[in-house]
């Protein structure tokens, strides 16, 4: 069985691979269209976090997919999309922080949003976030 939190954190700790954070998650473009279909009634929404989690997570993948490819191409991984992902991941941090959340609070991860290994790896905190909210649903 491969290792599923392979990703060291700075203090040891370990981030879920983006295999093992979105095994369970819609398709990218299911997400997508969740994504905008829920950005029109914004300020209708009963949970913005959520939106901003699975925003960031289709986000977070669509830049592992990019990487992919233009590793692949052009033997370079660097690209707009992984700015987009980190601009996003950052938004949730900051939503995540100013609630409060923590162990005990929604976001239950190892590492709450205000932890030095999540402000370093916004990206790991949306696949721990993602991967328990997606194991919840």
């Amino acid at each position: 069985m491969p290792d599923t939190h392979p990703l060291r954190t700075e203090t040891g700790g370990r981030w879920p691979t983006p295999e093992a954070a979105y095994t369970l998650a819609p398709s990218i473009t299911s997400e997508i269209t969740w994504v905008a279909y829920t950005a029109r009634d914004f300020g209708h929404l009963t949970s913005p976090r959520e939106y901003w989690l699975r925003k960031a997570a289709v986000f977070d993948r669509i830049a592992l997919t990019e990487q992919q490819r233009t590793f692949t191409v052009a033997g370079s991984a660097d690209s707009d999309t992984d700015a987009t992902a980190d601009d996003t991941a950052r938004r949730l941090l900051a939503i995540d922080h100013a609630a409060g959340l923590g162990p005990g609070g929604y976001a239950n991860g190892p590492y709450p949003p205000d932890h030095p290994d999540s402000t370093h790896n916004p990206r790991g905190y949306v696949r721990q976030e993602y991967a328990l909210w997606v194991s919840n649903q």
